[in-house]
């Protein structure tokens, strides 16, 4: 076998380093994104946090180079001065309005601080607010009280009625049930809250959790002398009660927050997206750098070009920020334009939307679309939606209006809840359901929506 050299001509695609960063910076979420650009702050010394003032404008020089980059680097650190000087439309304006972060939701704080806040706003004595933050403090991540008032009287130094009184001051703060020392107090004091504190309901508070949670309506129909429907709607009432009080603020072992990107505000007719600059801050260039690169300043060639890298470095890195920030910003404005019907009360149907609409619209490849809408959230007068939650198939219904598979699932989880639990409705009965509704769905997609929905198939769902 003889070797031989032959010529060979290939395409191939790399991504440069500035390009890679930037699909990283797209996809990652504002949490990380902090993180990402508090190291870069730390790495590189050119970059710094845009003040709320601008810089002092640098004193003028005709004096010029004679290297041929020399120039064009004054030329260019001229430009760039000029783009700190323009309107509010600028990216990086250090003029635009100040957002205040508290209007997001996530933020910083923690469960006992957004506690501690609301004790703040009450008239009450000082020995009772004393003995109530330290209440807070002995709360567990479900947000009962763990401790005792023992316990507390001798850490604040009251008495024991003191205690008592703090105890019932947290009791009354949000979240209802928040304080309570068992599960069955905070349901109790959930169920008064919100006014269905029925003597049947306190009952099965009180002495048949256990056969309400394995459905035995009989069971508990006969200990309280009342029919099985009395039954069932009481346990409806029951199931708008969290046995975790604190769960909005602690799912699982820890507290989790969600910071959004964007916030959607309405204003009379109109909509606003708000992006969420707050929580991604505004970079610049360090004057004071840019000014050693000036062709008259006294700088060795080595300190030069160790300048002019880290500068090139820092103008990429605020580049992909910003263009992270104008690419989900622009999803969502298809986003709002397209879900107008659920945006008008938080109720309407929302219409087919895929990825590959997105991607034409913007011009844009579909994988960025998935970058952009993927760990990012928008918080809206009807809560906190992360932007994949718009996108989904379709169906079109008899009437000619395109209905998006959510609405589809809306519909069989209303028609479930609606059920005669002795009859419960099978995969095919609500297929034949929403096709009389005008909607066509074949058995097997409803039997995917209802595992997607968690849940159960109808001979499970069955109450004797």
């Amino acid at each position: 076998m003889e070797l031989t050299h032959r010529p060979e001509l290939r395409q191939k695609v790399t991504l440069s380093p500035q390009v890679y960063q930037g699909l990283t910076i797209l996809a990652m979420p504002v949490v990380e994104l902090q993180t990402l650009i508090d190291t870069e702050l730390l790495e590189n010394p050119v970059l710094e946090l845009e003040e709320d003032e601008l810089e002092p404008a640098e004193e003028s020089d005709d004096r010029v180079d004679d290297a041929e980059e020399e120039r064009a680097w004054d030329d260019w650190l001229d430009q760039y001065d000029d783009l700190e000087n323009l309107d509010a439309g600028s990216p990086r304006d250090p003029n635009q309005e100040e957002i205040n972060s508290d209007e997001f939701v996530g933020g910083v704080r923690t469960f006992d601080d957004y506690l501690i806040d609301q004790l703040g706003m009450l008239d009450i004595p000082e020995d009772v607010a004393r003995a109530a933050r330290a209440i807070v403090g002995s709360l567990d991540d479900d947000g009962l009280f763990v401790g005792t008032c023992a316990e507390i009287a001798a850490i604040t130094g009251v008495t024991a009625a003191v205690v008592e009184q703090a105890l019932s001051v947290v009791q009354q703060l949000d979240p209802p049930g928040v304080g309570a020392r068992t599960v069955r107090e905070a349901l109790k004091i959930q169920a008064a809250y919100l006014g269905i504190d029925t003597p049947l309901v306190i009952a099965l508070i009180e002495r048949h959790l256990d056969a309400v949670a394995a459905s035995h309506t009989r069971k508990v129909s006969r200990a309280e002398h009342v029919t099985e429907d009395e039954v069932r709607d009481a346990v409806e009432l029951l199931k708008q009660l969290n046995p975790r009080p604190a769960g909005s603020f602690s799912p699982g072992q820890a507290p989790s927050y969600v910071i959004p990107d964007l916030t959607l505000r309405r204003f009379g007719e109109d909509w606003l997206i708000i992006p969420n600059n707050e929580a991604v801050p505004t970079l610049k260039v360090s004057p004071r750098y840019r000014q050693m690169l000036r062709s008259q300043s006294k700088v060795d060639d080595e300190t030069r070009k160790y300048l002019k890298d880290k500068i090139r470095s820092a103008e990429s890195f605020m580049r992909n920020v910003d263009r992270r920030r104008d690419t989900v910003t622009r999803i969502a404005e298809i986003i709002l334009e397209t879900q107008k019907d659920f945006f008008e009360d938080g109720k309407g149907d929302m219409r087919p939307l895929r990825l590959e609409d997105v991607s034409s619209e913007i011009g844009v490849h579909l994988s960025t679309v998935s970058r952009g809408v993927t760990g990012k959230y928008m918080a809206t007068p009807y809560g906190l939606f992360e932007l994949k939650h718009f996108f989904s198939g379709g169906y079109r219904s008899s009437s000619g209006m395109d209905v998006a598979a959510t609405t589809v699932k809306r519909r069989i989880r209303d028609l479930l809840e609606a059920e005669d639990q002795s009859r419960p409705l099978s995969d095919q009965k609500l297929a034949e359901a929403l096709s009389a509704d005008g909607v066509d769905v074949a058995r097997r997609t409803v039997a995917k929506y209802r595992e997607e929905l968690g849940i159960e198939p109808s001979w499970a769902r069955k109450r004797r």
